[in-house]
């Protein structure tokens, strides 16, 4: 297929461009974590390095996490949430949804830095 037609064929049938991706892209990042101060902090340190205009949604309890994470851009775990480590919730995500990014930021790490 030429070049031309390629370029046509991804703009659509209106020819106004790149449709949008309805991918995971368009969710907001979840901060997940049980102290609500420490969710705060990461969630300012996260708007002032990711892109402006990006969303964000916390999660304080598991059910939360579990509920919310599937229409998220990615997940970001804070800490402890509901008596569970940061890598068993890790494992818990990675195991329900594969295909969705997941980092643990914890605090004794981030204390050493």
């Amino acid at each position: 297929m030429p070049r031309a037609r390629r370029r046509e064929a991804r703009a659509g049938a209106s020819g106004e461009g790149p449709r949008p991706s309805l991918g995971r892209a368009e969710g907001a990042v979840l901060v997940a974590g049980g102290d609500p101060a420490r969710r705060a902090t990461v969630v300012e340190e996260l708007a002032g390095s990711l892109p402006q205009g990006t969303s964000f949604q916390q999660a304080d309890a598991l059910w939360q996490l579990l509920a919310q994470a599937p229409g998220s851009r990615m997940v970001v775990l804070s800490g402890a949430l509901d008596d569970l480590e940061p890598e068993s919730l890790l494992h818990t995500l990675a195991h329900r949804h594969p295909g969705l990014p997941v980092v643990s930021i914890e605090p004794a790490a981030l204390a050493a830095a």
